[in-house]
């Protein structure tokens, strides 16, 4: 493992890392694991990476000519599913699970490929929110646990147009924006999320790594990325392969058949119980079995690792129709977020005007959620390019349609943080700051949770110069979410507008700690200790968080086997 640096480590150094791993597991000829029934949609950030890498490095264009020659998958009648094994035992704790989950976070949140778009996080959290909840009045396992065992979950968008999604130790969950795009429907995606919640109720990682497997567990933040770097430079993986020496991995990363189908059975029980459409499962899958009919090398990459049959479908559908009808309506929100998601994994200049193309030409299609989609991602693109009355415009039209998608009997449920969001940053671009932040006041009181409200109130406040106000919600905000970079990095902002020199550099460590950059992290709490001006209760907490800093990047390294420079 590479020690952890100062500084944020770059994209390039963790994701090569990640493809030596995933090619070890390649070459190793570690048995992969076919996909289970019904809801089957995710992919686990560590089998996803390790399997999607590994069953490109097994085609005979990809490997190098020295390689040990393997049989397929398909070439072999029977295979031996490794143990699930005991949910007591030698597993590991919850409490481990989510520190070695916030071990993982820290190498992936500086990550360019993170994705930060606050509405598309609200969007995926308020989605799990609700699994959870109906997960914990079917009394499922781990679902009611409290105290230090409760599992704080978090889901998170990784900008990547394949179709993945993926789960981490300790309740963490990914998923790629080309997913979200590729769903048409809000229970398409939460069928996904049920599935991945299932595999972590049921500890099924934990379940299969004992606590000497530490800097495994580090290792699959770099094979989350790693696989990004697979779809952008297939040639720096099968260079790697050229050069040997690749880093070993145990295959119990893969999940078992067993625990595929333990996780399609919780999360069914979950998608049901929590109001979505138990067909999305079902319907995502069918598409996805079409592209694999018009696709070659572009198959996708859930598809390449769990192969898709009529009778895998079959039994989806046939889950399905224990359920009695009924009619789900679909969120003019999963519309709007959709459009952010294209927008996430744009990336360039030039993707941005194909993307213009493409929003463009969905607001002139028949159907009202593409049009919805259109219109607010036409004013995302007018927003990103200064263009703030053309964005007010096209902001305009898709407020508009929703009026006309919320009729009666309308399939569309009208429920909007985004267009509320969106509508007080431009009010904030045009310099109406009390417009600005009266939209996201009351934004706020109808989303308490939304991580997206918080913010745009904060910048509102922070542009009319109310520092003190903003200081004031910012440091209770970080007193119940700790953890969180987002309030870490505004409540830097706001104690360096109002001039409080070491409470900035105290704030700016806890973010820096967040992403793992000990080192500097450490250093700035350092400056704000000698900066002068803080008082004593100020100061007291700036001394003791320094000395707990100093103490978990020892205890990182310790378990790195690494020693803390002098």
């Amino acid at each position: 493992m590479q020690e952890i640096k100062s500084a944020p480590k770059t994209s390039f150094l963790r994701r090569t890392l990640a493809i030596q791993l995933m090619v070890s597991l390649a070459l190793a000829g570690f048995p992969a694991h076919a996909a289970a029934p019904a809801g089957d949609v995710s992919v686990e950030g560590n089998s996803a990476a390790i399997q999607n890498i590994g069953r490109a490095m097994q085609s005979p264009d990809a490997r190098p000519a020295n390689a040990p020659i393997r049989n397929s998958m398909q070439s072999q009648p029977t295979i031996i599913l490794p143990d699930m094994g005991d949910p007591g035992g030698d597993s590991l704790s919850r409490m481990d699970e989510r520190k070695y989950g916030e071990m993982i976070m820290r190498q992936i949140r500086p990550d360019p490929d993170y994705s930060n778009d606050l509405p598309l996080y609200d969007f995926l959290n308020q989605m799990e929110r609700r699994l959870l909840q109906a997960a914990r009045k079917l009394q499922l396992g781990g679902a009611n646990e409290q105290g230090s065992g409760a599992y704080n979950f978090e889901v998170f968008a990784v900008k990547d147009s394949t179709i993945n999604a993926f789960a981490l130790p300790g309740g963490f969950i990914g998923f790629h924006t080309g997913l979200i795009v590729s769903a048409e429907s809000d229970s398409e995606v939460a069928s996904v999320m049920g599935h991945e919640t299932g595999h972590v109720l049921q500890r099924h990682l934990a379940r299969q790594m004992d606590r000497q497997t530490t800097n495994t567990m580090i290792a699959v933040a770099g094979m989350v990325l790693g696989a990004l770097a697979m779809s952008r430079n297939p040639q720096a993986a099968a260079g790697l392969m050229q050069g040997g020496q690749a880093v070993a991995i145990n295959n119990q990363l893969s999940y078992s058949r067993d625990a595929e189908r333990e996780a399609d059975r919780i999360g069914f029980q979950i998608l049901d119980a929590s109001g979505y459409d138990v067909n999305g499962a079902p319907g995502f899958f069918q598409r996805l079995q079409k592209a694999t009919g018009i696709m070659d090398k572009g198959v996708p990459g859930y598809v390449r690792t769990h192969p898709l049959t009529t009778d895998r479908i079959a039994d989806m559908q046939d889950r399905a129709r224990t359920v009695g009808s009924r009619n789900v309506p679909i969120s003019v929100e999963f519309y709007f977020i959709k459009a952010r998601a294209r927008m996430e994994q744009s990336g360039t200049s030039s993707g941005m005007y194909d993307l213009k193309n493409t929003f463009d030409s969905l607001s002139k299609q028949q159907a009202i959620g593409k049009q919805l989609e259109g219109f607010y991602g036409l004013a995302l693109i007018a927003q990103r390019q200064g263009k703030i009355d053309q964005a007010e415009a096209d902001l305009q039209q898709a407020r508009n349609l929703v009026q006309k998608a919320s009729a009666p009997g309308s399939p569309i449920q009208r429920q909007s943080l985004s267009l509320d969001i969106t509508a007080s940053e431009l009010a904030l671009a045009k310099g109406k700051g009390e417009e600005a932040l009266q939209i996201a006041q009351a934004t706020l009181r109808a989303y308490p949770q939304s991580y997206a409200a918080g913010a745009a109130m904060i910048n509102a406040e922070l542009r009319l110069g109310r520092n003190n106000d903003a200081i004031t919600w910012l440091k209770a905000r970080t007193r119940a979410q700790p953890n969180e970079i987002v309030w870490w990095s505004l409540l830097s902002k706001a104690y360096d507008q109002a001039k409080n020199v070491p409470m900035r550099h105290y704030a700016l460590g806890e973010k820096y700690a967040l992403e793992g950059a000990w080192p500097s992290a450490i250093e700035q709490l350092r400056i704000a200790r000698s900066a002068g001006g803080a008082d004593f209760y100020q100061g007291s907490s700036i001394d003791a968080r320094l000395r707990e800093m100093q103490r978990q990047y020892q205890d990182e390294l310790k378990e790195q086997g690494k020693q803390m420079p002098g």
